[in-house]
């Protein structure tokens, strides 16, 4: 698992519930032991908001939704953010956290 990777997500509680979701968090974090990682949900629509940042023509991401997951609950990897877009949402990121 890395940072930027896509992979659905099915947390037992909602097993209807297909997600789709970004990993954000540090590749340091995610190559440990740790079984929460954090990232966010891929939204379908645009945010409406300045942290909001496009994944590509279909796909948005609001920075703001930042979640913690849990590691066993990941499905399937499916896509790969490119570079322009991770360093868009680490610029977002920066802003909403005021880092």
């Amino acid at each position: 698992m890395r940072r930027g990777e896509v992979w659905t997500y099915h947390p037992p509680t909602e097993p209807a519930r297909q997600r789709t979701v970004v990993l954000l968090s540090s590749d340091g974090v995610n190559e440990s032991e740790r079984p929460w990682l954090l990232g966010t949900e891929l939204l379908e629509r645009d945010p409406m908001d300045i942290l909001g940042v496009a994944i590509d023509a279909r796909y948005w991401v609001s920075t703001l939704n930042l979640t913690r997951l849990y590691r066993p609950w990941f499905d399937e990897r499916v896509a790969e953010i490119d570079q322009d877009v991770q360093e868009r949402i680490d610029i977002a990121l920066r802003a909403a956290l005021d880092l």
